[in-house]
């Protein structure tokens, strides 16, 4: 057995199809299936179950492909290392996002960095919450952004901002009108648009709201929405909703006019990057932070005039 070995059994681990995993490491499937089969044979168990709607993953073959990650990302790690030597921001660094975060922090960011660290090569994977701690336990990322308190445990955070949140309304509402910040008071559930549960933007938004989920439930269903679709919503006058202070600066009203209402009292989140105590590259990650937190962009986008 080998890391060749442990990298191929991940990769059908990751995409659950033989071919799909084969294109993903660069060998034929032929060849793919008869390493997975050698392997199998030689661990004298049965690591996939191959059947005709697909593959799944045996009891045996969680146990094993948990510690194959391990494996894997203690050899990188060594890697990484060594070429620290040279430079702090280098090698590979798996980096999840929240989908609330990702698509207006991003372009912050990455440009910049990729082009002043060459040697760094970022894997992104935007996802809630929930899943990127599952993520960071089980090692297939090594970090992540996130805008929520973390719980105790394995956990450490370096904190990267604070951004309010403002109301986002159809220009022609009420709302829209209402020169003092808006209070818990003016919200009308019928008229709020959430994003699905799972999301920490609509834990957040009930709260600051002082609402809970049956109160909201006669809404559009938007369980499968992002932020971006219920913008869109809000644009054609279909309620109302919350956004962050960064993702409010990226709007424009060319598919329908809207306005941005401050709430009273204030709101605000703190947006952390969160990674395992054991995790050997903090440094890394302390010099990745400080970019993001001192972009002149990002500066300039949380401090949104209305």
């Amino acid at each position: 057995m080998n890391l060749k070995d442990l990298k191929y059994l991940v990769a059908v681990a990751d995409h659950l199809h033989f071919g799909k995993a084969a294109d993903a490491v660069f060998i034929s499937q032929p060849t793919l299936s008869g390493q997975i089969k050698k392997l199998e044979e030689q661990l004298q168990v049965t690591i996939f179950e191959r059947t005709t709607r697909g593959v799944n993953i045996t009891g045996i073959g969680e146990k094993i492909i948990a510690e194959a990650r391990q494996i894997m990302t203690h050899a990188q790690n060594i890697e990484n290392l060594a070429s620290a030597q040279s430079d702090i921001l280098c090698g590979e660094l798996k980096l999840g996002i929240i989908p609330t975060i990702a698509p207006y922090l991003v372009p912050h960011f990455l440009s910049q960095t990729l082009t002043d660290h060459p040697k760094l090569t970022l894997s992104l994977h935007e996802d809630k919450t929930e899943t990127l701690y599952a993520m960071l336990a089980n090692f297939t990322i090594d970090a992540a952004i996130i805008a929520t308190e973390i719980p105790p445990g394995n956990i450490e955070e370096i904190e990267l901002y604070s951004e309010e949140f403002l109301l986002l309304c159809p220009a022609t509402h009420p709302l829209s009108s209402k020169k003092t910040r808006i209070e818990a008071h003016d919200i009308s559930p019928e008229d709020l648009l959430l994003l699905p549960e799972g999301h920490c933007l609509r834990d957040q938004t009930l709260e600051l709201c002082k609402l809970n989920n049956e109160a909201v439930s006669g809404q559009v269903d938007l369980r499968d929405a992002g932020l971006q679709t219920v913008i869109e919503l809000v644009r054609a006058d279909r309620g109302y909703t919350f956004l962050p202070k960064l993702a409010a600066s990226n709007l424009n009203d060319q598919a329908g006019p809207t306005s941005l209402k401050r709430f009273s009292p204030k709101p605000t989140r703190t947006v952390r990057m969160i990674f395992r105590k054991s995790f050997p590259r903090k440094l890394c990650l302390e010099a990745l932070s400080k970019l993001i937190s001192t972009s002149p962009s990002l500066g300039k986008d949380l401090a949104l005039q209305l």
